[in-house]
């Protein structure tokens, strides 16, 4: 029976040798496609579009306005250089002259010396002053003025005030008080702004609180035309 099995198993092994080494017959194989080989690839090249890049912008320093060094004492502002200047410091006498003894009234005027301040200022429309009160001042205006002196015999003089006489008073008066306004711009610092610009001439700021002494203290500034050339 196991030599009938051998024999059978050797024929069927003759058949497939002889069936796949007959002409004409191929063998199934895969098909490989063929690439065209080249030294250089050239790809296109597209451009990406720039990535806008956002600049944070820093805010610009806050300015730090300055603080006047001495209390009830008035400094000019220079904002270009944001800083404060002093005023001359003069004394002033508070005087009163009767007209014909008194028939023609009498008026009350502080003089001090000299015809002119040696602090000058060009005469502009922004001009401010700044003044730093001791906490105890509830309306600026009403303690402390500015005049309008006038230059007379090697003096500044400017009429306070004045009372009429029986007779006629056709005395003109001399200088004349300025209006300002007050606004708070820190803890008991106020700045001192006005309405219209300031003429050229003689001025001065005097503290009147109390208008019953005799001489006072008077912040001195003058203003000059701006030279057009």
């Amino acid at each position: 029976m196991r030599k009938k099995v051998t024999i059978t198993f050797l024929l069927l092994s003759l058949l497939v040798l002889f069936f796949y080494s007959s002409p004409g017959q191929t063998t199934s194989s895969p098909v490989v496609k063929k690439v065209p080989k080249y030294d250089t690839i050239i790809r296109k090249h597209v451009d990406k579009p720039p990535v806008k890049q956002t600049v944070k912008q820093s805010p610009p320093p806050e300015v730090v306005l300055p603080v006047p060094e001495f209390v009830n004492q008035p400094y000019y502002f220079d904002k270009e250089g944001n800083k404060l200047i002093k005023l001359e410091t003069s004394p002033a006498q508070l005087l009163t002259k009767k007209k014909t003894l008194g028939l023609k009234g009498a008026k009350q005027f502080f003089s001090m010396d000299d015809i002119s301040s040696k602090v000058r200022f060009t005469a502009r429309a922004n001009i401010v002053f700044f003044i730093k009160t001791s906490g105890d001042v509830i309306d600026l205006t009403s303690y402390i003025k500015l005049y309008k002196f006038v230059p007379e015999d090697q003096r500044r003089i400017v009429t306070v005030t004045s009372k009429e006489g029986l007779l006629n008073n056709n005395d003109e008066e001399k200088g004349k008080q300025i209006t300002f306004s007050v606004k708070p711009i820190s803890n008991d610092n106020y700045q001192i702004q006005f309405s219209e610009p300031l003429d050229a001439g003689e001025y001065g700021f005097v503290w009147v609180k109390n208008m019953d002494l005799k001489e006072f203290t008077v912040f001195a500034f003058g203003i000059d035309w701006k030279n057009s050339n």
